[in-house]
């Protein structure tokens, strides 16, 4: 078997072709109109030659129906049904035989690849002037695409280059467009024709260059369609996904944020070891602190004393802790500056302490401990006075009402929401 010629799967056939000259339609039109064989995906063939090499030490004009299946086609003008043999990858050997041929064709395109990437002794004229291009192949491409507008991609993507070259030129000496194919009467009137109708490209769904392109022989059975549909596909469901709400949280780790101590800095991932921190070290209850007290101002009392402790005051009575007798200056040390500031007397803060308005802010960004407080008193959730504004307008005591209910309401949804927030770990 010549490396550039083939001949028929059929052994006693003497049908030979080159493979460089002869499509492969002109081989499948042979096979099927001499011996009526049909070769079925035949995109799974990646190199005719060997495929039918193989074929040929075993398939004679006598045993076609022990390798190949036969079928029947009914014509559409109701004529006499018309047999062929169909050769697939349905039996072990074809399927095995396949895959052995592209992991091959792959393995030569990488080495080919390669060479040609290494090469820098290129001499190749171009497609539109006389000018010979020197050098790699990116001064081939470079050329093209700055001096007359032409790509045929990356020169990473392509192989064979100088067949691919060729065979556009080929099609040029024809006066044959690159891009639609169709023939014009002279050379002038092709170039024309390219500049003005923008075909000084490749049509992406001519499947005469795939075999031109690397990414044609990337997997067994699948083309540059394949995967770009399989891409497209892909990023259609990451945006439908991302518009319903549905993203892929599989690998999302949960973990538990940090509770920060009132008094000093330390930290802790459970709200219940954070009150056996503060009750121990610091002398604080703070669920007895707060027992009595609406949602609403227990956050006023966290932040208050977040704000107090970091002004370095007692928030409890107010003292700077500069004038508190054995003072230590860190804030790491506050618990002991606390233990020698009478802490019998830090038991309670009163209510007119936090009252102002302002401790509703958080003092911490992120305070986790905000959510862990609950409502003790669900049947007062509001303690301001509803205040309707002034909006210029003469309205009856009646309206004022409804007004005045609209408002309490929309506080009591608020309330409601930040309850349930604060459901979380509270133990």
């Amino acid at each position: 078997m010549s490396e550039c010629c083939g001949s028929c799967l059929i052994s006693d056939c003497n049908y030979t072709w080159s493979l460089d000259s002869i499509p492969q339609a002109t081989i499948l039109h042979h096979l099927i109109t001499e011996h009526k064989i049909v070769i079925a995906n035949i995109e799974t063939v990646y190199d005719v030659n060997k495929y039918c090499f193989y074929w040929s030490n075993k398939i004679t004009s006598s045993n076609l129906e022990q390798y190949l299946h036969g079928i029947n086609v009914h014509p559409k003008d109701n004529s006499e049904p018309k047999s062929y043999f169909l050769l697939n990858d349905t039996s072990n050997e074809d399927r095995v035989l396949r895959f052995r041929l592209h992991q091959e064709k792959l393995d030569e395109i990488l080495q080919q690849q390669q060479r040609e990437r290494e090469c820098t002794n290129y001499k190749i004229q171009c497609l539109f002037c006389p000018e010979y291009l020197h050098g790699d192949r990116f001064n081939i491409s470079n050329h093209l695409y700055e001096e007359h507008s032409f790509s045929y991609g990356h020169p990473d993507n392509v192989v064979y280059t100088e067949q691919f070259i060729e065979r556009l030129r080929e099609k040029m000496n024809k006066f044959e467009c690159l891009y639609c194919d169709k023939i014009f009467r002279d050379y002038k009137t092709l170039r024309e024709h390219m500049r003005k109708k923008l075909h000084k490209k490749l049509n992406p769904s001519n499947t005469e260059f795939d075999k031109f392109y690397v990414i044609n022989y990337r997997e067994f059975g699948r083309t540059w369609k394949d995967l770009e549909a399989e891409k497209e596909e892909k990023e259609t469901k990451q945006r439908y996904d991302v518009a319903i709400g549905t993203d892929d949280w599989s690998d999302w780790e949960d973990s538990n944020p940090d509770v920060d101590c009132l008094i000093c800095d330390a930290h802790y991932t459970k709200y219940a070891e954070l009150k056996s921190h503060m009750l121990q070290s610091h002398y604080f209850d703070i669920d007895t602190m707060t027992a009595k007290l609406s949602y609403y101002k227990q956050v006023k009392l966290v932040n208050y004393m977040r704000y107090k402790v970091d002004d370095d005051v007692c928030p409890f009575c107010g003292v700077p802790f500069p004038d508190i007798p054995n003072h230590l200056d860190t804030i790491r040390k506050l618990p002991e500056s606390l233990l020698r500031h009478e802490v019998h007397s830090h038991q309670f803060i009163p209510d007119e302490a936090y009252a102002d308005e302002q401790y509703l802010f958080p003092a911490l960004d992120n305070d986790f401990l905000l959510c862990c407080l609950r409502d003790n008193n669900p049947d007062n959730y509001y303690d301001h006075p509803v205040i309707i504004p002034d909006t210029g307008v003469d309205v009856t005591d009646n309206r004022k009402m409804e007004l005045s209910r609209s408002f309490e309401n929309d506080s009591l949804l608020h309330d409601s929401t930040a309850a349930d927030v604060c459901s979380c770990d509270r133990q």
